[in-house]
């Protein structure tokens, strides 16, 4: 007999069915609830870091379960590590992946040293090898490795290899810098150039140590590379040449003395020399003389419009300058220095004597001749005119004196009677130059240069004793003509040609009265030169 289900009774069975299954179907809880059950129900104590659980929800495990079975189940359902210390204490950690590498240059291959590797909160240094090692939670995460010399490394920790430890490469980081002009190098004044050249600019320079002015020659041997062997301006060495392998040049008139006071001062008034420029490695192909380098000193090269003037005391000389301006286009500066030695004779000024003379017939004659009525003077005047006609031309001349000068008396006894004989020493130059600049357009101008230069040193040496008398003179005598010429053919390129025509004269006398002796030597060096360089 079969018997018929009414057909709203079979929906309502299924739909019955239906939500008695999905009302059973058990909720996931917070795993810190889960936890605080399961020490409860086992009696035991969980230790973790707060967030290594928070916001974790899972099905809790059947109450039926034992401890393991229940721990086992959490860990693969949360991925977190339960370690069992003991009975009742379990430890709660989060699973540490890590991974390593070898970090090195693209194009060298070497190591990267103290590179930066950084993943989340972690960061790790690389050894002397390149090495790192660092913890990471996934996959996913962002890897960025950096180095002062190289570019920036992003990648994902997926990209390293976890079977072994790959080398990464980094792109070094390479920049154009700007030219770079170090100034107040020492002190203020001095600045160093791009061109590896050295500048003093008079009108902002301070004394250094030591000095008692602005020497213009002391100054430059405070900068590396220079000094002088007996600490006189007079024996400069640089980079260990001797002194008549520098070039010397005022107002581009080469001079062949250095020094008052036989080396002790400069002779170059640092009123009227406002710029020095020192090249101690290379000099342009217009400065051929400088084989160990070359110092050019440089008068104001602007036309002054206001009158002014200083006279100044020391305790070795007198100086004075002046600058009158002579209408809207012309100049005029003159400077001048004495020693001060005729009418006050200092501690400085004898300390200064005294070094200079030393182990010398001034100080330390033969014991039968006795010294007397020992003088020593020196003094300088220099001067310098600029006129302008037109924009496009400049007129300058120039003209220098130095002289020094050394007098004593000789004395001794022959067969009783008194006799004195006069020695003496000195030193001088002289020398003036013109010049001519045409500015013929913004990118060409040319330079003629004139000059002339003459050097003296005259002593005479009496000898008591063997009634000599010994003369040594030495005269050098130098003419020069250059003609420059500087076209500019864009901001970074300069072409330099130029003509050069130098006759140097030197002459040499030795004359003994007993006996009697004469020789005198003299030798005329003719130079043609013609240079061409290019600036960039």
């Amino acid at each position: 007999m079969r018997i018929k289900t009414p057909f709203f009774l079979v929906v309502s069975l299924i739909l019955l069915g239906g939500v008695k299954s999905f009302s059973q179907q058990p909720e996931k809880e917070p795993l810190i609830s889960v936890i605080n059950e399961l020490q409860e129900r086992f009696e035991v104590q969980f230790n973790y870091a707060s967030n290594t659980i928070a916001e974790l929800r899972v099905i809790a495990p059947d109450e039926d379960w034992n401890l393991d079975r229940s721990l086992t189940y959490l860990s693969r359902r949360t991925g977190l590590q339960f370690n069992r210390l003991s009975d009742q204490i379990i430890t709660i950690v989060r699973p540490q992946n890590k991974i390593c590498g070898f970090v090195r240059d693209k194009n060298s291959g070497d190591p990267a040293v103290f590179a930066s590797v950084q993943v989340g909160g972690n960061t790790a240094l690389t050894d002397e090898s390149g090495y790192f090692e660092i913890s990471i939670a996934t996959e996913e995460e962002l890897i960025t490795i950096r180095h002062v010399a190289y570019k920036a490394l992003e990648r994902s920790a997926a990209y390293f290899k976890k079977d072994r430890c790959g080398d990464i490469f980094l792109l070094p980081d390479e920049q154009q810098l700007a030219e770079v002009v170090l100034y107040e190098y020492l002190t203020r004044g001095i600045d160093k150039l791009d061109n590896g050249s050295f500048t003093i600019d008079f009108n902002q320079f301070q004394i250094l140590p030591g000095l008692i002015e602005n020497d213009v020659l002391q100054s430059v041997q405070s900068f590396p590379g220079i000094q002088s062997i007996n600490e006189t301006v007079s024996n400069i060495n640089i980079r260990g040449g001797s002194h008549d392998q520098n070039l010397i040049l005022w107002d581009d008139i080469k001079m062949y003395q250095s020094g008052h006071f036989f080396g002790l001062i400069s002779m170059y008034n640092p009123q009227i020399t406002q710029r020095v420029n020192l090249r101690k490695n290379g000099s342009p192909a217009a400065l051929t003389d400088g084989v160990s380098g070359t110092i050019a000193m440089e008068t104001e090269p602007e036309i002054n419009a206001d009158f002014s003037g200083n006279l100044s005391v020391n305790f070795i000389d007198a100086s004075g300058y002046t600058d009158i301006p002579l209408g809207s286009k012309s100049s005029i500066q003159v400077a001048a220095r004495k020693s001060i030695s005729n009418f006050w004779e200092t501690p400085t000024y004898s300390e200064y004597f005294n070094r200079i003379s030393q182990q010398t017939e001034v100080r330390d004659n033969v014991a039968e001749v006795v010294n007397s009525d020992i003088e020593f003077d020196f003094y300088d005047t220099s001067m310098r005119w600029l006129y302008s006609p037109s924009e496009k031309d400049e007129i300058q001349l120039n003209f220098i004196l130095a002289q020094n000068e050394l007098v004593f008396n000789e004395n001794a006894q022959l067969d009783n009677e008194p006799i004195s004989r006069q020695s003496n020493l000195e030193q001088g130059s002289i020398a003036g130059g013109f010049q001519y600049r045409r500015y013929w357009s913004e990118r060409f101008n040319t330079v003629l240069k004139i000059y002339n230069t003459d050097y003296k040193l005259k002593a005479i040496n009496a000898n008591i004793l063997n009634d000599q008398r010994f003369l040594q003179e030495n005269t050098v005598s130098e003419t020069g003509i250059l003609l420059d010429a500087d076209y500019k053919i864009n901001n970074n390129l300069h072409w330099f040609n130029g003509y050069q025509f130098i006759e140097t004269k030197v002459s040499n006398l030795d004359d003994v009265d007993n006996p009697v002796f004469r020789r005198l030597e003299a030798e005329v060096l003719r130079i043609h030169a013609i240079f061409s360089s290019i600036d960039f």
